[in-house]
């Protein structure tokens, strides 16, 4: 098994983060890269036969992607097919769609990935269903009220706040994996160091999407906020209470990454509408899912039984009494 060193997990545990390079390979890279500008090209011939955009003339995906952004009113008509995740909609409808695509599976289900989960939460691995893609266009491109983290900066926050309460005490890792270069041009992480050591923060409900909670940063420490700059291919492997965001693109191309979780089996996901699945099990091994049509069915399965009202969907709340409290202002 080629996992972390015991230096490694030491530092993890020390500062609540770690820089991981060369998880993935320049091949991964490129199928993913294949994979996403299909989804562009398609959907972008859709949309433009329906009016809302002009055809792309860009050559690159970042090129395509920043072009399609800059003209469409609802950037969700082009991202929804890109996240790997379906929304957190009370109206969800069979209607909504993502990317359940096989080059995604293969890389949430990475083996060297997987062997770097191992050495932290252990050999039985759940693949927590609370991921997203992050494509984010230099900013100029964007309109001022955009506030989406899928797109934009990504405001303070701690992972665990954003699932349910029933999953506090489940031990979730947080894979942060870089596709393009994450520089401090173009928009890299941002944590505070050693923030995992104290009891979760306060968070205040997004003004504009209330699921968008954000801890205000007259909280964050300021004098131990450290960026977190990792290459292509790399990751920042996070404690879910380690206190983070992202800064604004100000670089020439897109900035994009995958956000991943993994907890042992059998502990409570705190998204328990959307499938987790077991992705490795030393015990058991017979259990992990290995076929993407298998995984991409588990998404559009749960779409299916939370759009025909059969799984009532259910929303974060935790945060939204905080509204009222003047820190949230």
């Amino acid at each position: 098994m080629a996992g972390l060193t015991v230096e490694q997990l030491e530092r993890f545990r020390d500062d609540g983060y770690l820089i991981v390079e060369d998880v993935l390979t320049g091949e991964d890279l490129a199928a993913i890269e294949a994979e996403y500008r299909k989804i562009v090209d398609r959907v972008s011939a859709d949309l433009a036969l329906q009016g809302k955009l002009r055809p792309l003339a860009g050559t690159t995906f970042s090129e395509c992607y920043i072009e399609a952004m800059q003209q469409l009113d609802d950037m969700y008509d082009l991202y929804q097919h890109l996240d790997i995740s379906l929304p957190l909609l009370e109206d969800l409808d069979h209607g909504h769609t993502m990317n359940a695509g096989p080059e995604v599976f293969r890389l949430i289900t990475s083996q060297r990935l997987l062997d770097i989960v191992e050495s932290v939460i252990g050999p039985e691995i759940y693949s927590n269903p609370v991921q997203h893609t992050r494509i984010k266009p230099p900013v100029r491109h964007l309109p001022d009220t955009a506030l989406d983290a899928n797109i934009a900066a990504t405001l303070w926050h701690q992972d665990s706040a954003v699932i349910d309460a029933e999953a506090d005490g489940t031990d979730m890792l947080t894979v942060w994996l870089a596709v393009t270069d994450a520089t401090l041009e173009n928009g890299c992480l941002i944590v505070e160091r050693n923030s995992h050591r104290e009891e979760m923060t306060l968070h205040c409900p997004g003004k504009i999407f209330p699921a968008e909670i954000y801890i205000p940063e007259s909280i964050i420490d300021d004098g131990r906020v450290i960026p977190m700059e990792v290459p292509a291919g790399g990751a920042v492997l996070l404690h879910k209470l380690t206190e983070h965001g992202s800064l604004d693109n100000h670089s020439q191309d897109i900035r994009w990454s995958f956000d991943l979780r993994y907890q042992p089996i059998g502990q409570p996901t705190g998204r328990s509408v959307f499938p987790g699945f077991v992705a490795r099990s030393r015990a058991h091994p017979e259990q992990a899912v290995t076929d993407p049509d298998e995984w991409a069915n588990l998404w559009w399965d749960a779409r299916d039984r939370i759009a025909d009202g059969v799984t009532p969907m259910r929303l974060n709340a935790r945060w939204e009494a905080n509204a009222r409290q003047p820190i949230c202002a």
